[in-house]
């Protein structure tokens, strides 16, 4: 086994640890796996990944041995595409929907466990319902934004997220880890989410994720009405309209990932 010990080293030591974890997402690696994996020192690895784990990169699965990604990962993942590129690509569909529908339709990215207001566009129905604003900030869950983004993570992300925001919701007394969990369960069953008139009294709204190329779901857009407008057959031709403004800003994700970043996505560089 190798022994380094410079500060660029042991850099590169912490990254073919990361690598190693996010290339086997289903394995659980242990610190055991890990240390044989990476060529390292047992003792080396552990003192590695508590640090990780201390910054946020990796966690802990709960009620295991092994490892996960963290939430700083997907953080500095999403800065890896700036917000603004973001707001960009999808400013001229949530133009569209907003024409197609009359509402208002807004526009959210997540940003560690909770979501900002990136962009909204008012359509031509006389009465518009503006529940954010841009920079506006919600946990993960509150507004069918947030909602529409947890849903769509895994089980074991939804659980550490909740842990991480159960504190915050003291503030909105409308919500709950368990409400969330039988919001989540709805947004699932149905392939969108629905807030009527929990968020904010008299208005209801509608929303889907939008998920990165890679399949992680990065913001939301949704559509907010007066509750009197969002009859069950509305609700169904929104939910056309959202499908298919997700659908066309993924496609413009997507062939921006393979048009400008390309050069990223070559196989890692050997172990220095």
């Amino acid at each position: 086994m190798q022994n380094r010990a410079s500060p660029a080293s042991t850099v590169g030591r912490a990254i073919d640890l990361l690598r190693l974890v996010a290339s086997s997402p289903s394995q659980h690696l242990r610190l055991i796996d890990l240390a044989r994996r990476a060529d390292m020192e047992k003792s080396t690895a552990h003192r590695l990944l508590q640090r990780l784990v201390s910054e946020r990169m990796l966690v802990r699965i709960p009620g295991q041995r092994g490892y996960r990604l963290g939430p700083l990962i997907y953080e500095l993942g999403l800065c890896a595409l700036p917000e603004n590129n973001l707001r960009e690509t999808c400013h001229p569909h949530l133009r569209r929907l907003a024409e197609q529908t009359g509402d208002m339709a807004f526009l959210v990215a997540r940003s560690g466990y909770e979501t900002v207001c990136l962009d909204r566009i008012a359509g031509n129905f006389p009465i518009q319902t503006l529940t954010s604003g841009v920079g506006d900030r919600h946990p993960l869950g509150v507004g069918v934004g947030g909602l529409a983004i947890l849903a769509a993570m895994s089980d074991e992300e939804i659980d550490i997220a909740l842990q991480a925001i159960e504190h915050k919701l003291t503030r909105y007394p409308n919500f709950s880890a368990a409400s969330l969990r039988a919001s989540i369960r709805r947004t699932r069953d149905s392939g969108y989410a629905l807030d009527d008139g929990v968020a904010a009294a008299g208005v209801s709204a509608i929303g889907m994720d939008i998920k990165q190329p890679g399949g992680m779901p990065a913001a939301a857009v949704f559509i907010t009405t007066i509750s009197p407008r969002m009859d069950a057959s509305r609700r169904a031709m929104l939910s056309r309209h959202l499908s298919a403004c997700v659908k066309r800003v993924q496609a413009d994700m997507a062939y921006g990932a393979s048009a400008g970043f390309s050069r990223y996505c070559a196989a890692p560089p050997q172990s220095r």
